[in-house]
């Protein structure tokens, strides 16, 4: 009877070691050091566990390996002085099922479940024995590391961008995390992946005044405009040499300098590579204290101009302030139909549609409709493109003028171009 119970307690300890390690695993460091904070009882034990993995899995296997070779060991004699010669043989194989249940699948799966309540639970005992068998531990360490040091030193990564991208999309079905959070995380992840030319105004879309021209005659044009910030030329309309800040001239206005030229009230831009990350571009802009810069390509050709704004707009979305309008060129059908000019940027259709499309948000409709026809469609033509139906209602030999975008709510039997 007394073997019986003590084949019983092995049997327990062999479930314990074995849920212990599927769930200290299963925990991430970021959710430890949580737990630390919070001051949850057994969280200190639990993160001095978990900052050495390799020692706390070495713990957990010794031990695993210590209470099966008992129970095994015990089980056999027991069979034995039962039945005999077959002694050896029964004893194999109930004690392989009854491992197998009790000491494998059930405690992992329960482990797999509540995880973070049995790492708590199980923390301290286990850093008492780490300490208690330390020589074994350290020795098995220590043997293991001179294994992965011939095996070339060189593990894989423990969590991957594309993981906690993935992990996000579980948040948000479990409610832990609201859809617009895990856009704003989204764009956070891709933020440092985009050039300063995916996210740049054009040269062809952007807003330049002369030089020359004085504080009288610009005020009105200006003013119109509604631009805080405009380049300046001189000659030709893509030789930059200064920037224009809205204040600047309204200062010249009231204290009477009507005469004075726009180049002797304006400022050095500052000129930033088409190549240049914007995260790096983001920082230059706050170490240089500016809120707009003028971009080049390598041979010093201007490119577009990328503001502040651009970039922040690349992390929640377009950015209105009191003295924005509507923009002229999107227009709402309905809930499920949109009319855009082809100059319109990508971001626009996402967001009236709310979802993702390919390409760089700054990309503009007609460059995501030539993608994929590969040609400039001709006027009423009618194609499907990532689940959107998009119909051509005015375009020219040269461009596509006006596009109108439809959301299909599933795919149509036609083939997507």
């Amino acid at each position: 009877m007394m073997e019986f119970a003590v084949l019983l307690v092995l049997l327990v300890f062999s479930g314990i070691f074995s849920g212990s390690e599927t769930a200290l695993i299963a925990l991430s460091m970021a959710r430890v050091e949580a737990l630390v904070k919070e001051g949850r009882a057994g969280a200190k034990a639990l993160f001095q566990l978990k900052k050495d993995p390799s020692r706390m899995l070495t713990t957990i296997l010794i031990g695993n390996n210590l209470v099966n070779i008992g129970a095994s060991a015990l089980a056999t004699v027991m069979a034995t002085r039962e039945f005999g010669s077959a002694g050896p043989g029964i004893a194999v194989g109930a004690l392989t099922l009854f491992i197998l249940v009790f000491g494998e699948i059930t405690p992992k799966s329960l482990a797999t479940r509540y995880s973070e309540r049995i790492s708590l639970f199980v923390a301290f005992p286990l850093l008492l024995f780490m300490r208690l068998i330390y020589p074994l531990v350290w020795f098995f360490s220590k043997f293991a590391a001179w294994v992965y040091h011939l095996t070339g030193g060189k593990s894989d990564p423990t969590i991957t961008e594309s993981e906690l991208i993935g992990m996000l999309g579980y948040g948000v079905e479990e409610g832990a995390i609201e859809h617009n959070e895990q856009k704003i995380i989204e764009r956070v992840f891709a933020f440092n992946d985009l050039k300063v030319r995916d996210v740049m105004t054009p040269k062809g879309k952007m807003f330049t005044l002369d030089r020359s021209l004085t504080v009288a005659a610009a005020i009105p044009i200006v003013s119109r405009e509604r631009y805080s910030r405009i380049p300046l030329f001189e000659g030709q309309h893509d030789n930059l040499t200064k920037v224009l800040y809205l204040r600047d001239l309204l200062r010249a206005s009231a204290s009477g300098q009507l005469e004075e030229q726009l180049g002797d009230i304006a400022h050095e831009p500052l000129f930033v590579s088409q190549y240049q990350t914007i995260d790096d571009l983001f920082a230059t802009l706050r170490r240089r204290n500016r809120l707009f810069s003028i971009v080049v390509d390598e041979y010093g050709d201007v490119r577009g101009i990328v503001t502040l704004e651009d970039l922040l707009e690349e992390l929640v979305g377009e950015i209105y302030d009191e003295s924005d309008v509507a923009p002229l060129d999107v227009d709402s059908l309905s809930r499920d139909e949109i009319s855009v000019q082809g100059s319109t940027e990508l971001r626009v259709v996402e967001e009236f549609f709310d979802l993702e499309l390919p390409g760089k948000p700054n990309d503009t409709v007609s460059l995501w409709i030539l993608g994929h026809t590969e040609y400039i469609p001709r006027e009423s033509e009618i194609f499907t493109i990532d689940h959107l139906e998009v119909r051509i209602v005015k375009a020219s030999d040269r461009s596509i003028d006006q596009v109108n975008i439809r959301f299909l709510a599933r795919a149509p039997d036609s083939e997507d171009i």
